[in-house]
Parts: C-alpha cells; sequence; structure tokens
C-alpha cells in the first residue's frame, strides 16, 4: 500500500516535470540559447507592428519584437515609443574572437551604418516587421534615452517617405489646376459638339459621293471587263490566222529569200564589174576618157562652124571660104 507522503512526493514531482516541459513547449528553449537586446525609437506610426515581429537582416530572421512601450516626458509633455528588440546570439556568427555582445562592437555596427526600418510584413494583414540593413549616410542621430540598452537608429519606411512626398505635394493647387483643366474641357467638348455636327453631314454626304463613284467605276470596270475580253478573243484569232498564214506562205517566203539572195550576189558582181571599169588603170575607164576627148574637140569645131555662121550666113553654101 502506496503511503500518503510518497503519493504528493509523486504529485509534486510529475507536476513540475510537467511545468518544465511546457516552458520548454511554449518556451522554444529560449531558457538554453544566449540572447541579446537593444532598442529602437520609430518616429513614425507603429500600427501594424506588434509583440513577437519578426527582425530579420537581408532576409533572414535573427530574432523578434520583445516589447513596445510608451515613455512620457512629464517636461515638455512629449512621448516616445522605445520599440525593445531580442536578438539570437546562434543566428549571428562573429569571425574571430568578437562575440558582437561588448559596446565596442555595437558602437562599430552603428558607425558602419546599422540602421533599423520598418517593412510590410503581410499585405493582407498589414502586420510590419523590422528590418536591419547597412545604410551608410550621415551620422546617426541617437536618442539615448535608455541607458544600458545598445541603440540601433531608425531610419524612415518606404511608406513613410511615400507619406512625406506626397504630404509636401501642393495638392490644393493641384486640385485647382485639375479642376480648371476638366473646365477647359468641358469647353472644348462643347465646342468640338457644336462644331463636329456640320462635319458630320459634310462627311455624311462626302461618303456617298465616295459610294455612288465606287458603283459607277465598278460599273464601268465591268463593262471595259467585257470589251477586253472581247478584245483578247479577236487578238486570239488574229494570231491563230497568222499562224495559219505564216504556215502556208513558208514555202513561198524561201523561195522569195532565195530569189533576193541571188539577187544581192548578182549586185556584187554588178558592182564589183563597175568597180573594175572606173579604175584608173582600166580599159574601159581608157575608152571612155578618149571618146570624151573626141567629143570635146567635136564641141569645139562646131563652136567655130557656128561663129563663122554667124559672121557670114552665106558659107553655109558657098562653103567655108578658104584663109
Amino acid at each position: 500500500m502506496i503511503t500518503r507522503p510518497a503519493a504528493v512526493g509523486g504529485f509534486i514531482l510529475g507536476a513540475i516535470a510537467l511545468g518544465v516541459a511546457a516552458i520548454l513547449f511554449f518556451g522554444g528553449l529560449r531558457l538554453f540559447s544566449s540572447t541579446s537586446r537593444a532598442v529602437v525609437f520609430f518616429d513614425e506610426s507603429l500600427a501594424g507592428l506588434e509583440v513577437g515581429a519578426p527582425v530579420t537582416f537581408h532576409g533572414v530572421r535573427i530574432g523578434s519584437v520583445k516589447s513596445i512601450a510608451i515613455r512620457m516626458n512629464a517636461d515638455d509633455m512629449t512621448a516616445r515609443i522605445p520599440v525593445f528588440l531580442e536578438f539570437d546570439s546562434d543566428k549571428v556568427d562573429w569571425e574571430g574572437d568578437r562575440t558582437g555582445k561588448d559596446a565596442a562592437d555595437h558602437q562599430r555596427l552603428v558607425a558602419a551604418g546599422l540602421r533599423a526600418q520598418l517593412a510590410m510584413q503581410s499585405l493582407v494583414t498589414g502586420q510590419l516587421r523590422i528590418d536591419l540593413e547597412f545604410r551608410p549616410g550621415p551620422p546617426a542621430q541617437l536618442v539615448g534615452a535608455i541607458p544600458g540598452t545598445p541603440e540601433i537608429p531608425a531610419v524612415p519606411s518606404d511608406l513613410d517617405e511615400l507619406r512625406n512626398k506626397l504630404s509636401a505635394l501642393p495638392l490644393h493647387e493641384l486640385a485647382e489646376t485639375a479642376q480648371r483643366a476638366f473646365l477647359s474641357l468641358e469647353r472644348l467638348s462643347g465646342h468640338l459638339d457644336a462644331a463636329l455636327d456640320p462635319l458630320s453631314d459634310s462627311a455624311r454626304r462626302s461618303a456617298d459621293a465616295a459610294t455612288r463613284t465606287l458603283e459607277t467605276t465598278d460599273e464601268t470596270l465591268r463593262r471595259l471587263q467585257a470589251d477586253v475580253s472581247t478584245t483578247l478573243r479577236g487578238l486570239d484569232a488574229l494570231v491563230a490566222d497568222a499562224r495559219v498564214q505564216l504556215d502556208t506562205r513558208s514555202s513561198e517566203l524561201g523561195r522569195t529569200l532565195a530569189s533576193a539572195e541571188r539577187a544581192s550576189r548578182q549586185t556584187e558582181t554588178l558592182l564589183a564589174s563597175l568597180n573594175g571599169m572606173v579604175e584608173p588603170r582600166s580599159q574601159v575607164r581608157g575608152d571612155l576618157e578618149a571618146t570624151l576627148r573626141d567629143l570635146a574637140a567635136s564641141a569645139s569645131s562646131l563652136r567655130g562652124f557656128a561663129r563663122a555662121v554667124e559672121r557670114d550666113p552665106s558659107a553655109v553654101l558657098t562653103g567655108r571660104a578658104s584663109p
């Protein structure tokens, strides 16, 4: 039989074991992991940032948001919202003998440009996360409101920069300009409506005239096509007739060409004979020259006889008087 003290002791040991198991399960073994803390002061709205939100570096989760508080200043009645971050040191390895837990290491990180920025974690739920990036630039402005806790400077988020740019725009002047532009467009639309009515009538008349012209052109083309077809058929018949005539006259053309060739050869022979006759030393040319000389002498005698008759016409009857 189990005694009462033994039962009570067993119950206590079981409760302790369950408590340790619950701590290990819900705490994620944080009791055995080394962590470090830092604080960030944001000047923009933190709506959507909750405790437990991830803290990432280049997309790698290295920690989470530990707590968010509001610190009021009774002197100037201003409020600051520190966001405490908790880092898992096992997620970051330091080369050499550095551990990253020294204040000097943290100052070197800040001097190298380590900055914290709010980023959208989910567009559906609107939850935010904190991204850590190296952004070298102007020296960081630290709040220094929590001594003993390393502070990481904050930079405006992309959404906050967009909001600042939009707020810096002269929206009132832009709205007035847009309103004037819309009024000008309305007046222009009315003017165009009034001017387009006559133009539409003219365009309609032009379209009707163009339609009639196309119809007339189409009819003319059809008639022209018929005439061209008739002409082509006539040409085909003429070509066929010419082919028949050529076939019929081919023998006659051959004989005619042969006769022409013989006549050409005879002509060449005649030209050769004529060339021989007119050569400087040819017999025919000599005879022609002698004949020409005789004719010249006869003509000279006739001229002398004519002059004698002119002087004495009776010489025709009595004869030439002796000298």
